[in-house]
């Protein structure tokens, strides 16, 4: 055994020891809303039903972005007659699936612990597994090695940190690595850093995001929102994290100066960003709330629910997207591409907005006060904003089609599940 494989058979002892402590944890991250507290239990491999009649593909996807990466492939799995289990690990991914309406099964992904994975895998018995981007989880990932179940990395993305991380620790990653026979990269750069931490076959498939299905329209909540709304311009800061909330209250303020009739509508990523908007605006009284059932007058609208983004971005011609006036990587220019928005983004807005910046179908804004003219700018020349939406809707029709090359990448790992099946 060498010296990285017995580091990571310590990791898999520490899991055995850890795990008695698993419900205190999971009871805490309950109490802060970061987990289901009905199903609790899903998280110690404990499905509750018994083993499954069939054999699924087990499809993984952690939070909401994954999940809309693995739905988009879950759909073409399913045509090709495969059963098909997708797990997440926070609830707003759970919620993606469910408002899906592919009628995919779904369970919460057990923990990284032997005694949890063991439990799971022996209930759902799968007969390949699937997971997205750069989930790679040392327990889970040894234990469908040694149950041989194909396997493959789909969507594989890995950044230069993470790969310089990895690749200084040469020892403990080639073991963990090579026990992936198969990564679909999103990009040539993905690709090579998979390819030399030991991957034995990796491709470029390209981003299963940009074919996946926008995020569902309310048609009623959209005509309403419309009625109260009006002739009144309106734009849309959607997917706002904890740091972002000045820039935007400043470029909303920005622009009511100039336009005071303009309805600005704040969708917070996270249902607790919210507050942290009202303190930014001066206070509750100076928001409407939507989950406090008001409607949307001139000024400040905070989205504080969820499942409308699809509906939000069908509504607003401008959308700035959050994630990326700090530096957590931005949110998916696909969904608000899909419903016809002009597209800004802040300075750290992630490889998917390459091909729209590329094309003028998007523009960067780098604080509250650019964004704010950039939103008046669009207001005022309405072909321009016209002219954008139709260059991200172009855009966005040229970069689909990694679902089938993912499938075709697929092949071997989907004829094995079959013939396991």
């Amino acid at each position: 055994m060498s010296w990285g494989e017995a580091v990571w058979a310590l990791y898999r002892g520490a899991g055995w020891l850890a795990s008695p402590l698993a419900p205190m944890h999971l009871a805490r991250r309950a109490a802060r809303g970061k987990e289901d507290p009905a199903r609790l239990d899903e998280k110690r491999g404990l499905l509750g039903d018994g083993p499954l009649t069939e054999r699924p593909v087990w499809l993984h996807a952690v939070s909401v972005g994954e999940s809309v990466a693995a739905l988009a492939l879950a759909g073409a799995l399913r045509e090709a007659g495969h059963a098909v289990l997708m797990t997440t690990g926070t609830p707003a991914a759970a919620g993606r699936v469910a408002a899906s309406k592919l009628g995919i099964a779904h369970r919460y992904a057990p923990l990284d612990a032997p005694p949890f994975v063991r439990r799971f895998l022996d209930a759902v018995r799968p007969s390949a597994a699937l997971f997205t981007e750069s989930e790679v989880w040392p327990a889970t990932i040894d234990a469908l090695a040694r149950r041989d179940v194909p396997r493959a990395q789909i969507n594989a993305r890995m950044s230069e940190r993470s790969f310089r991380r990895w690749a200084q620790m040469a020892a403990l990653s080639r073991p963990l690595f090579g026990k992936i026979p198969l990564a679909l990269a999103q990009s040539e750069d993905d690709a090579a850093r998979w390819r030399a931490l030991g991957v034995a076959q990796v491709a470029v498939t390209g981003n299963l995001k940009f074919d996946a299905v926008p995020p569902p329209v309310d048609e009623a909540a959209l005509a309403d929102l419309r009625a109260a709304i009006g002739a009144r311009p309106v734009w849309l800061a959607a997917s706002i994290h904890p740091g972002e909330e000045e820039a935007i209250v400043a470029a909303h303020r920005a622009v009511a100066a100039v336009r005071a009739d303009v309805v600005t509508i704040v969708a917070p990523r996270h249902p607790e960003t919210a507050a942290r908007v009202m303190a930014a605006a001066g206070g509750a009284e100076h928001v409407r709330r939507r989950s406090a059932g008001e409607a949307p007058g001139s000024g400040l609208y905070l989205a504080d629910t969820l499942g409308e983004m699809g509906t939000l971005f069908r509504l607003a011609p401008i959308v700035f997207l959050g994630a990326s006036l700090v530096p957590l990587g931005g949110h998916n220019p696909a969904e608000p591409a899909a419903y016809g928005s002009a597209l800004l983004t802040g300075p750290d807005h992630g490889d998917m907005f390459a091909p729209f910046l590329k094309a003028g179908a998007a523009e960067i804004v780098g604080d509250g006060a650019a964004l704010g003219a950039a939103v008046l700018r669009f207001l005022a020349d309405a072909d321009a904003c016209a002219g954008m939406a139709e260059a991200a809707a172009a855009t966005l029709a040229r970069e689909r089609g990694a679902v089938e090359r993912t499938m075709a990448g697929l092949a071997p790992v989907l004829d094995a599940a079959r013939a396991a099946a």
